[in-house]
């Protein structure tokens, strides 16, 4: 992006995450996000980055959020914050100011530039996971407005959220459900937060349910195209967190690398112990260069590159995986000391290589029968 400066974002991003992140001992155990905290994010600037300065943004783009995100996650040493600022900037970028009505990115963005207002996804649903076949929600016209009923389960950032995008099934056609988002105010009647199955890591990355009883809403507030939600907002989404996620990734890795450093230094040094090092220490670069080519095609604007931003997301959760078979491995053969903090780093990596899993392997899958079908 022309005259965005991406090494003054790093030098910024590194200097909040060590004077407010780094510093709060205990933080990656707290299941509750620390308001002060999210505030202190809004008032530096962190929300506004990806979204534009005439609707009080920075201007930044998808390298800016794979740079903040990466920086987050290796000065603060703390993966939950780094998810929950994705989740915010996502939503406002991808969705608001990429499916928004003039008027509703005139009415939401410079609220969510400041952390004002805070927006959260909600999509899943209890025992049906994020499933087109299995979700139940709906919502049916009444006049100008709008009623929804349903369940949603898994919110990221609810807890945090005064708005809610909530996918709903609006039509059926042939057999095929029809979805349509829409941005649902917290204080709608109709709307409550429930208790969601604990997510035990990534914290403070606060999760609950919703559940919506005749929720009323105005027909205006609907998010993108009527009908077509899933292919223009779900399917996008998850794109985009799974090739930005290398950027989560390796700043982790590379917070997690320094532990590593640390307690081996209480071994004695000798070639493979070095050897090893040296090889762990390359792989959250090559996970950050992933990174970096998957936003600069999200920033280029083309329609064509979704089976290569899958490709460089299905190649970064594999290295991952392999990085952290290698570090299991590393320290039960040096017998390194698990510290709090080292185990909290390795919880937090290995678990999220496991978050939708099925999904992520029958995309494999897929790309697979196409290049036996290809070469046969």
């Amino acid at each position: 992006m022309a005259g965005f400066d991406y090494e003054a974002l790093r030098v910024e991003v590194t200097d909040f995450a060590v004077r407010h992140i780094a510093t709060r001992r205990g933080l990656s155990r707290e299941r509750d996000f620390p308001a002060d905290l999210w505030a202190a994010m809004g008032e530096a600037g962190l929300m506004s980055i990806a979204l534009p300065a005439a609707l009080g943004g920075r201007g930044g783009d998808y390298r800016a959020m794979a740079l903040t995100l990466e920086t987050l996650a290796d000065a603060g040493g703390c993966q939950g914050v780094a998810i929950s600022w994705m989740s915010q900037a996502l939503n406002a970028r991808l969705h608001i100011l990429g499916q928004g009505t003039a008027e509703q990115k005139a009415e939401y963005l410079p609220g969510l530039a400041t952390g004002r207002h805070t927006v959260c996804m909600a999509i899943s649903e209890p025992g049906a996971g994020a499933h087109p076949k299995k979700l139940a929600t709906r919502a049916e016209p009444d006049g100008d407005d709008v009623i929804l009923n349903g369940e949603k389960a898994y919110l990221t950032n609810g807890p945090l959220a005064d708005l809610f995008l909530v996918l709903a099934i609006t039509d059926e056609i042939d057999g095929r459900r029809q979805f349509t988002s829409y941005i649902v105010p917290r204080d709608t009647a109709g709307v409550e937060q429930t208790v969601s199955v604990e997510v035990d890591f990534m914290r403070p990355s606060p999760h609950c349910g919703l559940k919506l009883t005749d929720a009323r809403i105005p027909a205006a507030n609907r998010l993108g195209p009527l009908g077509d939600a899933f292919n223009a907002i779900s399917l996008p989404m998850r794109r985009v967190e799974d090739a930005l996620g290398a950027a989560k990734t390796a700043g982790a890795m590379r917070h997690r690398f320094r532990l590593l450093c640390r307690a081996a230094a209480k071994r004695a040094a000798g070639e493979e112990l070095e050897l090893t090092l040296g090889r762990l220490a390359a792989m959250p670069e090559a996970l950050s260069a992933m990174a970096w080519r998957a936003a600069e095609l999200l920033d280029s604007g083309r329609s064509d590159v979704d089976e290569t931003l899958s490709s460089l997301a299905s190649a970064a959760r594999q290295s991952g995986k392999y990085v952290e078979r290698e570090v299991e491995a590393f320290i039960k053969a040096w017998d390194i000391e698990a510290t709090e903090a080292l185990a909290t780093a390795n919880r937090d990596l290995v678990k999220s290589q496991g978050i939708a899993a099925y999904a992520r392997d029958a995309q494999a899958r897929k790309r697979g029968q196409t290049h036996l079908k290809a070469n046969s």
